[in-house]
């Protein structure tokens, strides 16, 4: 795994540095020049507020890209899959982690940053303002993961139309996961899931009291209840998707 992860930073270390450039600068000067440069009535903190989540969203992109872009580089390589000591789950499992880890570097970065030069209209303790940063990481953290599956899975669906259908791939992908987004949630509701998930409630509400308070306008911070059954159920599908994926994706790419 050792030797995985350090071909990866040999070919995308460069990624992390950008990445993690691009990001700071977006939240930090981006804000003072639109404050300087363009008539607007937004004070500068909701402009860095705002670019800060969209700089999170960028994050998410940014990782899928990167991830693609390690995969799609030795998918065709049948000598690295066929000729290597590795497991395909160790090969997919190193490349999801060091393209997680720029990630996650990259959203740290982001979310201290954007609440340091946000700390005048975030009132509360230094304790208060690193619980809303781990709170936001948590989230991220979570995201990252289950987009990256997905994608995963997808990239195989691509890969796997291109012996079939050829040129026309991409296309029967699209379809497919319009499909998929269409009638999960009629399967969800035909099984009556909701009813079997929703249970073991866990309030999080106590979070809010540990929150710094956001003084910008018409900003306000609610966190529901998690049920317990229904994240293990979401977990465990995610995990077995991930290793039903590998075995397939071993198929697909050494035939």
């Amino acid at each position: 795994m050792k030797g995985l992860l350090l071909k990866e930073w040999m070919l995308y270390k460069s990624w992390l540095l950008g990445s993690t450039i691009m990001g700071i600068g977006v939240v930090l000067i981006l804000p003072i020049l639109l404050g300087r440069y363009l008539i607007t009535e937004v004070p500068i903190q909701e402009i860095r507020l705002i670019l800060m989540f969209l700089m999170l969203g960028f994050s998410i992109v940014n990782h899928l890209v990167q991830f693609n872009n390690s995969l799609n580089t030795d998918h065709g390589k049948k000598d690295m899959w066929l000729h290597n000591p590795h497991s395909m789950h160790t090969l997919i499992g190193a490349k999801f982690l060091f393209s997680f880890g720029i990630y996650f570097v990259g959203i740290i970065f982001i979310t201290t940053t954007g609440i340091y030069f946000m700390s005048d209209v975030l009132l509360g303790s230094f304790t208060n303002l690193l619980i809303l940063q781990l709170l936001l990481l948590v989230i991220m953290l979570f995201v990252g993961i289950f987009v990256s599956i997905i994608w995963l899975f997808f990239w195989t669906i691509y890969l796997e139309g291109k012996y079939w259908v050829g040129k026309f791939s991409l296309l029967a992908t699209v379809v497919v996961f319009i499909l998929i987004i269409s009638l999960l949630p009629k399967l969800f509701n035909f099984l009556s899931l909701d009813k079997v998930l929703n249970q073991g409630e866990l309030s999080l509400e106590f979070i809010e009291g540990y929150l710094p308070i956001i003084t910008i306008s018409n900003f306000i911070v609610e966190i529901d209840s998690i049920y317990i059954v229904e994240e293990l159920f979401y977990w465990i599908i995610f995990g077995l998707l991930f290793w039903a994926i590998c075995k397939w994706l071993e198929r697909v790419v050494t035939r």
